[in-house]
């Protein structure tokens, strides 16, 4: 190998997606460089909205320790050379002081990230969870098994004897054929935007929200019944809400990685405005906030935790309540005397 072959670069340009992921990188052993169409280019970009010559980099060196200066040149092009939200018409340029980070622009469609020597490289990042996570399925299985362990426990509950088999039967293919459709569509999604399906990784989030939601239907009418904690069941909406803008977050993590604050707030907003109009449509149907008018769920006495009140005590309590009714029973006795008084006028 020679001695060329070792020399460090004066720079290197890489092509780079929308991730932030390099697709090809060239080595820069001379300045200028040219960028094009054309296979006499130092740098050639097989894309219909480049020119032959679409543009030039060149690199000027400051003089007694000043910083150097880049200059973007447009050759004869249509589209122009892009620099953040600038543009540089074609047959113009600009110079660029180099601030010791990369520099990117736009050709065409290619994002160009022009490094230099004497850039510093930012820290490591760690791997997203959809990458180290993906290819664990024994603990996907086993949260599948426990998700259909619960569905048919919750089908036996509810169906005659008679008809059991055919209802778990049932409810067994709905769930996998439900969950797949939903993974699949996500994968698809995926396979679009990363170029990789992730199918594992949206399976595992399928199934341990199910999970989650199915023990959010038994645990907060459970907590309500045995603290006597009413309001439990009334807001147990908002955790199954949390629980969904959760899965979506993580589904979204797998279509876009490195926008994982967007997806957070996609996630986030999405829970605030279910959780928003939930409470608005309850306020509106039942002038209560809450979904349920009264806690209409019974277990078994020994759960109780709640110390029982004595009868003189609840009898006391709905003293109030009785002039409620007597004035609810006066306002009816009253609508219907003036219904009355209108037929006979009739």
């Amino acid at each position: 190998m020679g001695a060329g072959a070792l020399a460090e670069p004066l720079a290197l340009l890489e092509v780079v997606d929308r991730d932030g992921l390099v697709r090809q990188a060239w080595r820069i052993e001379h300045w200028p460089v040219s960028i094009g169409r054309a296979l006499d280019n130092t740098v050639v970009l097989s894309d219909p909205h480049v020119a032959a010559h679409h543009a030039t980099l060149d690199l000027v060196r400051g003089a007694d320790g000043a910083p150097a200066t880049i200059v973007v040149s447009a050759g004869e092009t249509k589209n122009g050379v892009a620099l953040g939200r600038e543009r540089i018409a074609g047959g113009s340029s600009k110079s660029i002081a180099d601030t010791g980070r990369d520099l990117e622009l736009h050709v065409g469609r290619a994002q160009l990230r022009l490094r230099l020597p004497g850039h510093a490289l930012g820290a490591e990042q760690a791997m997203t969870p959809v990458v180290v996570n993906e290819k664990r399925w024994l603990p996907t299985f086993g949260v599948a098994l426990a998700v259909l362990a619960v569905v048919l426990a919750n089908t036996w509950i509810d169906t005659d004897p008679d008809g059991l088999a055919r209802a778990a039967g049932a409810i067994v293919l709905t769930t996998i054929a439900g969950g797949a459709i939903w993974c699949g569509l996500w994968a698809l999604l995926s396979k679009t935007f990363t170029r990789q399906s992730h199918f594992g990784w949206h399976v595992r989030v399928f199934v341990i929200a199910s999970l989650v939601t199915l023990a959010l239907a038994v645990l907060p009418p459970l907590v309500a019944f045995a603290f006597s904690w009413p309001w439990v069941t009334d807001f147990s909406f908002i955790a199954v809400y949390a629980t969904v803008a959760g899965a979506i977050y993580f589904h979204l993590l797998a279509v876009e990685p490195a926008r994982e604050r967007l997806m957070r707030g996609v996630a986030a907003t999405g829970f605030v405005v279910g959780v928003a109009l939930t409470l608005w449509f309850n306020v509106q149907r039942t002038g209560r906030p809450g979904e349920e008018l009264y806690m209409n769920h019974l277990f078994p006495p020994q759960l109780r935790l709640a110390r029982a009140k004595p009868v003189d005590g609840f009898i006391d309590g709905l003293a109030p309540m009785q002039a409620i009714l007597d004035r609810k029973a006066k306002e009816q006795t009253g609508s219907d005397s003036d219904a009355r008084g209108g037929d006979d006028e009739e």
